[in-house]
Order: structure tokens, then C-alpha cells, then sequence
């Protein structure tokens, strides 16, 4: 395995909306950091925005201290709540860094984008145009392209369509984007508009839908899993990477076509022991141990019939059990057309 298609480990922590040490977001948001450091050990956190309040000098002050407990490399993108009184983010500017970047890792360049250059939303014309240009580069340097932005394209009750946004929709539409990942929502939801999938992470910080956390993802050649793990959560952390959830797939080469494998991580602070696989409610079958966290099992699509399957993966340890279920899809031919969907479906939120 080249490190260019190595797997590339994502933490993305919801919005912390901190203000004050010693609040429920706060203790969550230090429990996140303590389970990036000693489980998951990702490549980098990705902080989705809105990782303050109100914008204060205090508040910037109660994030920095946080980061700094990190142990692996970090970003932060700019939320609504980060530049609430100050517009040219100079508190962001200064306690965090560059609002806009990316950097290049596996065989992805992971661009991050200010989407709060206009309030509600939106991009000047001069990020719109680096944004432009570091799509075509990393396709001519044959990255793939993971988006991570604060604003989630299909917020409930909020209009995603500000200054510089109909550009944004024709680049991820005229250009191949292996995935966009947001916040904002307060709520987490995955989508899949027939040419992108799109993930929002529930907030830290008046979570909706559920207890907060953060999402774990993985990306690798054409592989993108990803999960979601709360604070109520416990023993080992389970994530399917191939194959490629049915919700997640954009094009024929995330479908299964033939004889294939099931290939699993597994983040566990204690020795596992017993990892296994079933399809279709089938018997279950044990998984093999690759190297540490990662199991795999075989995979025989071409005695699968055409549609929708389902896989389940159960890990055994003494913290407990972890377990997670996909749906995913077979066509002998090699053809899919992916079909427009969300899950959860969302019909309301209290904020935004």
C-alpha cells in the first residue's frame, strides 16, 4: 500500500459553542479531546465551526486551551457564532489562524472554506476563486477532493443561497467531491443529492437529535465511512470502511460488482476478543485480523442479486460490545445511479 492510498483517519467534533469552563459542552468537548488522544488517534481534528459563543477574547482563550491538549495536528473553520460582533473574524484571526486552507494526505487534499464571508451565508468572489483553483489542481495532482465548510447545504428552515453560493454549486457539481462535511445544524444528518454526499455533525453545544460527540471518518481511494460517537457511548468504536455505505455512494466504483471484501476498523482500548460479520441476517462469520484495528472477511458479491444488502459488524472486548450496520449496494453490470436522499429526515430544529 502506497501512502498515497493509505487510510486517512478525520475526528470532527461538533460545535462546541463554548463560554464557560465547566459547562456540559465544555466537559464534553474535553472528553472528546481525551478519546482523540488515547482511542481514536486520528491523522487531524477538524473543528466544524461555531466553536465559541459570542466571539469574546475569553471564550477564543477557553478553545485555545482546549487545542492545545491535543496530540495530533488540528484545523478550525469559522461558524456564524465566531465572528457574531466582528465580522472580519480579527478574534479568530488571532486566536486560531487563517479562516480558509488545505493541506494534502493519503491521496486527498481536504479544503477547508469560510462560508461566513456573508451573514447568513456566504463566499467572496476571491475565495471562490482560490476555492476554484485548489479543486483543479488536486485533480490534476489526482487527490481526491473532501470539503469541509460550517454551513450545511440543506439546513431545514435557513436558506443556503448568499453571495458567491450558485459558484460553490457549480464547482462541486461540474467537479468530482469525494465528500462535504459541515455543522451548523445542531443536528446530525447524512445526504446524498445524487452527485455529492454530504455529512453535518451534531453540535457539542445544544445538541439536537441526541447526545453530542463527534464523527469519526475515513477516507481511502474510494472509500468514505463514517460515524457518529456520543458521550454516552462505550467500549470499542466499530466503522465498516468497505464496503461504501449505499447512502454514501455517488458512482459505480462505490458499488459492489463481484467477489469483494468486508474490511472494518476498530478502536478499542482493550484487546479484542471476538470480531465478526454477517449479511443479510445471515450466520455470522469471523473476521480476520489484518494488523492492529483493522479486520477483514470475505465478500462474495457475485452470489449477490442485484439491490440493496445489508452488513453487520459485531466486536467483542471486555469494555463491551461494539457494533454497526450498513446498507450497501450490488450490481453485477458495474452501473448505479445514486438516488437522492437524507437520513435522518429532519422537519424541524430550534436553531438557525
Amino acid at each position: 500500500m502506497s501512502v498515497t492510498d493509505r487510510p486517512v483517519v478525520v475526528v470532527v467534533p461538533g460545535d462546541l459553542h463554548l463560554t464557560e469552563r465547566g459547562l456540559p459542552n465544555h466537559n464534553a468537548a474535553h472528553w472528546a479531546v481525551g478519546e482523540v488522544n488515547h482511542l481514536v488517534r486520528p491523522d487531524f481534528v477538524q473543528f466544524i465551526g461555531d466553536n465559541v459563543q459570542d466571539a469574546s477574547a475569553d471564550q477564543f482563550a477557553l478553545f485555545r486551551e482546549l487545542t492545545d491538549r491535543l496530540r495530533v495536528p488540528w484545523y478550525a473553520l469559522i461558524g456564524d457564532h465566531d465572528v457574531k460582533g466582528d465580522l472580519t473574524a480579527s478574534r479568530f484571526r488571532e486566536y486560531v489562524g487563517d479562516p480558509t486552507g488545505s493541506h494534502s494526505v493519503g491521496g486527498f487534499r481536504f479544503v477547508r472554506l469560510n462560508t461566513q464571508e456573508a451573514r447568513p451565508v456566504g463566499l467572496s468572489a476571491d475565495q471562490i476563486s482560490w476555492f476554484r483553483t485548489e479543486v483543479d489542481a488536486a485533480q490534476k495532482a489526482g487527490e481526491r477532493v473532501v470539503v469541509f465548510q460550517h454551513n450545511y447545504p440543506y439546513q431545514v428552515w435557513e436558506d443556503f443561497a448568499g453571495p458567491g453560493i450558485d459558484s460553490w454549486r457549480e464547482i462541486v457539481q461540474t467537479h468530482r467531491i469525494h465528500a462535504i462535511i459541515t455543522g451548523h445544524t445542531h443536528y446530525w444528518q447524512v445526504a446524498n443529492d445524487g452527485r455529492n454526499a454530504v455529512v453535518t455533525t451534531r453540535s457539542i453545544g445544544d445538541p439536537e437529535g441526541g447526545p453530542p460527540g463527534y464523527t469519526v471518518a475515513v477516507f481511502q481511494a474510494e472509500n468514505f465511512a463514517v460515524t457518529y460517537r456520543t458521550v454516552e457511548d462505550h467500549g470499542p468504536l466499530v466503522l465498516i470502511t468497505h464496503p461504501r455505505e449505499a447512502i454514501l455512494a455517488t458512482s459505480p466504483a462505490h458499488v459492489v460488482n463481484g467477489v469483494d471484501e468486508v474490511r472494518v476498523r476498530v478502536w478499542s482500548a482493550s484487546w479484542v476478543e471476538a470480531a465478526e460479520f454477517r449479511l443479510d441476517r445471515g450466520p455470522w462469520c469471523p473476521l480476520e485480523s489484518v494488523s492492529e484495528g483493522l479486520w477483514r472477511g470475505s465478500l462474495p458479491g457475485d452470489q449477490f442479486a442485484k439491490g440493496i444488502h445489508h452488513l453487520t459488524v459485531r466486536v467483542e472486548t471486555r469494555e463491551g460490545t461494539g457494533e454497526q450496520e450498513i446498507a450497501f449496494a450490488v450490481d453485477p453490470t458495474g452501473r448505479y445511479t445514486a438516488i437522492p436522499c437524507v437520513r435522518p429526515v429532519v422537519n424541524a430544529t430550534n436553531f438557525c
